[in-house]
């Protein structure tokens, strides 16, 4: 299920960078598994690589904030 950005804006930037890191993560076995043919659904890389920039966008929105204050 894809992440909401709405959820996204309020949680704090260590727990995005975790579920980056997460995702990342997730994705290298997704990719594995998709070299080996054992994957059933291949549209779930491109989701993940989806919420990945989605939570990369929301990070460079709130490191934009603290630029400005």
């Amino acid at each position: 299920m894809p992440l909401k950005v709405s959820e996204l804006e309020q949680l704090p930037p260590e727990e995005l960078k975790k579920r980056m890191e997460d995702l990342v993560l997730q994705q290298v076995r997704l990719r594995a598994q998709a070299r080996m043919g054992s994957l059933k659904e291949t549209s779930s890389i491109r989701n993940v690589r989806k919420d990945i920039a989605r939570i990369e966008s929301v990070l460079a929105k709130k490191r934009g904030r603290n630029e400005r204050l």
